[in-house]
């Protein structure tokens, strides 16, 4: 599977892109700056020299790709979604950020308009089929390709069909997923992450979320 990465250049790009490589999957790593793209390439070849990676820009990024990972920052997402929300039609496109504000050891949910950030990205991509996942598992810990990702990630999509095919991808770079229901549940799963914060701060420590009894 082709899978792009807009935004790509930052933690979550680079160590999903390398986890989703060593799957055998093609991955796209876009970017605004075609330097940082091949910096990421080559930082990912250097691990996994037999795979398939490119760098592109992200409107290159997002034609190419089968599935659209949004690896940005919060207010990032919301500037691209609605300047190239219109190449993403009929494309599978997973939100992953959280809308959240880190102050005091504390942080805040800031619940957009439409009631999450995934959400906000259906209505800025109306023709996309948008999965919301991987919101619960620090990005840093992608990159190191040896550790064991100890997370469950809740994902949540009107549309089935993509939401099994981001499930497998899931499953591909070593996070089990859980189908959570519609869409509309992403608010509750982007908003739960802030407990996570508060329990890193407080017990200083690096949760994520773990489903039993399924």
């Amino acid at each position: 599977m082709r899978v792009a990465f807009v935004g790509g250049t930052g933690p979550a790009g680079s160590g999903i892109g390398a986890r989703m490589a060593r799957a055998g999957h093609e991955v796209l790593i876009g970017s605004r700056r075609s330097d940082r793209a091949e910096e990421v390439v080559a930082k990912i070849l250097e691990m996994l020299p037999d795979s398939n990676v490119k760098a592109l820009s992200n409107e290159d990024a997002i034609a190419a790709g089968e599935v659209v990972m949004l690896t940005m920052r919060d207010d990032a997402q919301r500037e691209t979604l609605r300047q190239m929300g219109h190449l993403m039609a009929g494309k599978i496109v997973v939100s992953m950020a959280n809308p959240l504000r880190i102050g005091n050891r504390t942080a805040t949910y800031v619940q957009p308009p439409e009631g999450s950030f995934a959400e906000e990205a259906q209505k800025d991509a109306p023709d996309a089929r948008v999965v919301s996942a991987f919101h619960e598992v620090r990005v840093d810990k992608y990159g190191d390709l040896e550790q064991e990702i100890d997370s469950d990630t809740l994902v949540c999509g009107d549309d089935d069909r993509a939401k099994k095919q981001v499930m497998q991808l899931a499953r591909d770079i070593g996070v089990r997923p859980v189908d959570a229901g519609a869409l509309v549940n992403s608010r509750y799963v982007e908003a739960f992450v802030c407990i996570l914060i508060t329990l890193n701060f407080r017990y200083k420590a690096t949760t994520s979320l773990r489903i039993t009894g399924l």
